[in-house]
């Protein structure tokens, strides 16, 4: 069985670029499942409760757990519509590692703001905030705004080493 990384926090946050540089430098045999490609590009689904996305990431997760040494699942993933799922991969890895970018809305905006290429704007942000959305599960890491992208990543990388 693999390890679970499941990287949470609100659009903007730099959860994407956290999860993308972790699978780069932890090379083969990882499974990255970004939540917005799975949802929007392979199903088309708007993010409601149920909706298909979470069910093939959860399977998508059970493979990964299954045949690969870390899983990482990143996304914005409401704990009132993902929660239960991600209790259940939790539950399926031999360990987890849980990390929620917990940044005031303002810095949310400042991050997306530097992205190239936004594709959405503070007002779509807004609409999407949701403060503090842990999943209160035992070794939960919240990420502060002190934390820069880079340092964000070391910090994982550590904790995966131990």
């Amino acid at each position: 069985m693999g390890n679970l990384i499941v990287i949470r926090g609100n659009s903007g946050s730099g959860k994407t670029v956290t999860a993308n540089a972790l699978h780069e430098q932890l090379g083969e045999n990882n499974l990255l499942i970004p939540q917005d490609y799975v949802r929007r590009t392979m199903l088309r689904v708007k993010d409601t409760p149920k909706n298909l996305s979470i069910d093939l990431i959860k399977e998508m997760a059970l493979f990964g757990i299954k045949n690969c040494r870390y899983t990482i699942i990143e996304g914005i993933l409401p704990a009132s519509k993902y929660g239960q799922m991600l209790f259940e991969m939790i539950d399926q890895a031999d360990q987890s590692f849980i990390y929620y970018y917990d940044l005031p809305f303002e810095e949310t905006v400042k991050r997306h703001q530097e992205k190239m290429n936004p594709g959405f704007d503070e007002v779509d942000l807004a609409k999407w905030f949701r403060p503090h959305d842990l999943l209160q599960v035992t070794g939960e890491r919240v990420i502060d705004p002190s934390l820069g992208q880079e340092a964000v990543v070391r910090k994982i990388m550590g904790d995966l080493a131990h």
